[in-house]
């Protein structure tokens, strides 16, 4: 007979199966207060707040693309002492532009994102004083003042130059 006196029992915290069964409500607990610190301090900037507006937006872009098409529009940038650009294809009554807007998008950080104003330099040469970046995911729109047309690639480098075309399918997105 053993007396309950000389082997009393152990308490609960010396027990392996209260700590088991607590393992997943604390991991759940300690997961859900990490999942709101990162809602919480994180930027969603890839989130859009008005898709309707966005929706119709998406054709205007697409007929600005057809329009470089029809023309025949293409370029090519480079680092050449500052940001050089070659823009060939047939403008027709306008001409070339005397200022050319490029806007250098980064895939996932809107903070990178940057615009620059190209100046005409003659014989469809455009120049601007800045470097290009280094790497990283580029989405790249080259367009004219009165935004008729445009142009686009997508790059992760842009040594040592990378062509714009008007071809949304393979630049920009699909279709």
């Amino acid at each position: 007979m053993t007396d309950a006196r000389l082997n009393p029992p152990c308490p609960w915290y010396r027990q392996a199966w209260p700590w088991l069964l607590m393992i997943m409500p604390a991991t759940a607990f300690f997961g859900g207060i990490f999942t709101w610190w990162l809602a919480a301090t994180t930027n969603n900037s890839l989130v859009v707040d008005d898709y309707y507006r966005e929706g119709r937006a998406i054709n205007q872009q697409l007929a600005r693309d057809d329009a470089a098409a029809q023309m025949g529009l293409s370029a090519t940038l480079r680092q050449d002492g500052g940001i050089a650009l070659q823009l060939s294809g047939r403008m027709g009554e306008a001409g070339l532009p005397d200022t050319l807007s490029l806007r250098l998008v980064h895939a996932t950080d809107a903070a990178l994102d940057a615009g620059l104003q190209l100046n005409h330099a003659g014989d469809g040469l455009y120049r601007a004083a800045g470097a290009l970046p280094a790497g990283g995911h580029w989405i790249v729109h080259l367009e004219e003042p009165q935004r008729r047309w445009r142009l686009i690639a997508r790059t992760d480098h842009f040594a040592p130059a990378i062509t714009l075309s008007a071809d949304p399918v393979g630049a920009g997105g699909p279709r």
